[in-house]
């Protein structure tokens, strides 16, 4: 990173509030057209964020009910109705005009209470968008609606007359490719979780719990600038339970000499802009030869998903290439034959730990009819790895994870996150190793 992370007046910065609130909606009105949709219901608090409105609280997440109207080539979304001299409309001028919607519901449980009282708050909800989309010659065309709405929301848009579609699409295709902004924001994010990863790294030990070094993390985020962090956010796994269950949030488990430690911070925003971010770890002892040995299979394949991203290939193409570098080795026998395990894949990245878009395909990916998508210049993605052993009968003690987020370039894929992962780091020794 050139530059510091917030906007100043001496140099230009790359990073741009106002330049990045135009392009997502410039890609959003666009991607409306693409879908042949006149508007667009977003419930979704990651559209808001997209589209120019922001939530400050994000226990909200859990309470649907607010929405946003956005037309097409209207600009800014419809959002709800504020007045001069409140919060809102002194903090997000470029709504003033558009803080207007009357009929919110803020309670969860109006989604799915069944009485008088809630069929006539949706019953006022959709008869306010359909005035709005009468004003703007759009009531015959298709709305889309993104998600957390219920069965009421559906069966009143449908006694409005308006003909409700899944808009979810819309804002995938919006949301995939990332300005150099947004790409900013992300890179940023992943610095301040480098700095989380130092600090549990410097303090753990044996004897310390999950719970104890997830609250490390927590603290160096926000030291760090971290905007929030997207609960549950923090996957923490010492021992066996990565080794012989798999990935999980962190738990009270005391951690012991000679144990593997992998921790995820993800969810870390700034700017609204998220992390996803493994490493692995041995506490309190020297590596055994196993540890290091898949540790070091984990480290080859997760170079090798990195190298393998290339612009204008297909999700399969890219699964078939790792596939043939790895001459059959990397992803073992199906069970229940003995062998190592890789469990191998990786997301979209952005205003979500898991941003719409295309997946990089797992080595399981012929068990599910997954279409082929093309890779394309400015996805951000994260391949990510993870190994474990089977001996026929139990999963081994011991496992390792990593992860990383980039972009796609145009002659293929820059890495953000700096925090080493080549070899496995040994941490809490007594003396010298």
């Amino acid at each position: 990173m050139t530059f510091g992370r917030f906007a100043v007046d001496y140099e230009q910065r790359i990073y741009n509030p106002e330049r990045m609130r135009k392009y997502r909606l410039d890609r959003a009105h666009a991607s409306m057209k693409k879908h042949g949709v006149g508007a667009m219901v977003l419930y979704d608090f990651d559209n808001f964020r997209y589209t120019g409105y922001c939530i400050w609280h994000n226990y909200m997440r859990r309470r649907p009910g607010r929405f946003l109207l956005l037309i097409r080539d209207d600009g800014f979304p419809y959002c709800p109705k504020s007045e001069p001299g409140t919060g809102e409309y002194e903090l997000m001028p470029w709504l003033r005009d558009k803080m207007k919607l009357e009929h919110q519901t803020y309670i969860q449980c109006n989604l799915s209470m069944d009485h008088d009282y809630t069929v006539a708050q949706w019953a006022q909800t959709a008869e306010e968008v359909k005035s709005y989309l009468k004003q703007h010659n759009v009531a015959d065309e298709p709305v889309g609606i993104d998600c957390h709405f219920g069965i009421h929301t559906v069966r009143a848009f449908d006694k409005a007359g308006i003909n409700l579609v899944d808009g979810n699409p819309v804002m995938a295709d919006a949301r995939m490719i990332k300005s150099e902004d947004e790409i900013e924001c992300i890179r940023t994010a992943g610095s301040i979780v480098e700095s989380a990863h130092w600090e549990v790294m410097k303090a753990i030990k044996p004897g310390m719990t999950e719970w104890q070094l997830n609250g490390i993390a927590a603290k160096a985020c926000y030291d760090g600038g971290a905007e929030e962090l997207e609960g549950p956010s923090f996957i923490a796994c010492s021992g066996p339970r990565f080794g012989r269950y798999g990935v999980a949030t962190g738990t009270d488990r005391v951690i012991r000499p000679g144990e593997m430690f992998i921790q995820d911070i993800n969810g870390v925003s700034f700017q609204g802009y998220r992390t996803c971010f493994y490493r692995t770890c041995c506490v309190g002892d020297k590596p055994t030869e196993f540890q290091k040995e898949i540790y070091n299979d984990t480290y080859e394949i997760q170079k090798a998903m990195q190298d393998n991203i290339k612009p204008g290939i297909t999700t399969h193409q890219y699964l078939q290439n790792l596939l043939d570098e790895g001459k059959g080795k990397w992803f073992g026998p199906k069970l229940p034959e003995p062998g190592k395990r890789f469990q191998a894949g990786g997301h979209q990245l952005g205003l979500a730990s898991g941003d719409p878009g295309p997946r990089l395909l797992p080595y399981q990916s012929d068990r599910f009819a997954v279409p082929p998508f093309t890779i394309q210049k400015n996805m951000v993605l994260t391949p990510e790895v993870g190994v474990r052993y089977f001996d026929g009968k139990q999963w081994a003690y011991d496992a390792a994870k990593t992860e990383n987020v980039g972009v796609v370039t145009d002659t293929g894929f820059e890495v953000f996150y700096r925090f080493p992962y080549k070899e496995l780091i040994a941490c809490g020794l007594p003396g010298l190793y």
